[in-house]
């Protein structure tokens, strides 16, 4: 961490009270899991619609009233 950025943040920790203290405690926990989160998102392996989707190809069906009231909401909601 930039030292500048850290004798800043502690600057301002020292000034709060102890419950603001705690809540910022939580928000860093709150990045950190986030971003973990994140960097495990990012090493999933891509989607490849021919190998993962294929098995629902066609399974899926949809009545027509079904689609004639999307498609009312559809032009009544989208200009």
């Amino acid at each position: 961490m930039n030292s500048a950025i850290e004798n800043s943040i502690l600057e301002r920790l020292h000034r709060l009270d102890v419950r603001r203290q705690a809540e910022v405690l939580d928000f860093v926990d709150y990045l950190a899991a986030k971003s973990s989160a994140d960097t495990t998102a990012a090493n999933w392996p891509s989607l490849d619609p021919a190998r993962d989707l294929a098995r629902f190809a066609g399974k899926l069906t949809f009545d027509e009233d079904a689609v004639a009231y999307q498609r009312r909401i559809r032009d009544t909601e989208w200009p």
